[in-house]
């Protein structure tokens, strides 16, 4: 497959136009001053009502969608600008407007893989890097069906789906790039922990 994506020049940035970055002044053990530096795609006030009010938001969802046998699970191979490479992963994105989590991840399921999810159940939102952002995600569970297409992606987009068993999953844990996330829900799937 050819890279749709290529990357021309990489600088340092300032001010940032889709995220926001914060200074979190706090006491350490010894009630010494120290700061942590942190962004978001959010405003101050979520993230105040986060720190100080204990709230909790999804950002957006990562879909495991697997055939109703149990055997197979949807992944992507997406060309990720941060990491300048093809990286493996479950699909994702962010929520649009007032949708709720399932429609978002019917949506992006969607757009992202050309196949129709069947959500069954969603886990609570979860941090996905912790100390550089308070971005959570939601994971939806469910099945799927359809045939791969590539028909809806955006300009901005490369992706090509893969339908992985177990034998496809060890190859890309010892070979390929996966996300964290991927590698460890990939692992509990199909029993690949290489320690337990």
């Amino acid at each position: 497959m050819m890279k749709r994506l290529n990357i021309i020049d990489v600088k340092e940035k300032k001010e940032l136009e889709y995220l926001k970055g914060y200074e979190i002044s706090y006491e350490d053990s010894k009630r010494k001053l120290r700061k942590w530096e942190l962004v978001s795609r959010e405003g101050l006030d979520r993230l105040k009502s986060e720190m100080f009010d204990g709230k909790s938001y999804s950002d957006g969802t990562m879909i495991c969608a697997m055939d109703k046998g149990k055997e197979r699970v949807v992944l992507i191979r997406e060309y990720r600008v941060p990491a300048g490479k093809y990286l493996y992963s479950m699909p994702a994105g962010l929520m649009d407007g007032d949708e709720d989590i399932m429609e978002t991840a019917k949506r992006e399921f969607h757009e992202e893989t050309g196949l129709v999810l069947e959500p069954v159940t969603f886990d609570t939102e979860r941090y996905t890097s912790v100390g550089l952002s308070n971005e959570k995600v939601t994971i939806v569970y469910g099945y799927y069906e359809g045939t791969p297409s590539s028909d809806n992606l955006e300009d901005n987009e490369d992706i090509e789906v893969v339908i992985a068993d177990k034998s496809i999953a060890r190859r890309l844990l010892s070979e390929e790039e996966v996300t964290i996330r991927t590698a460890l829900i990939l692992q509990r799937i199909f029993n690949l922990a290489p320690v337990f």
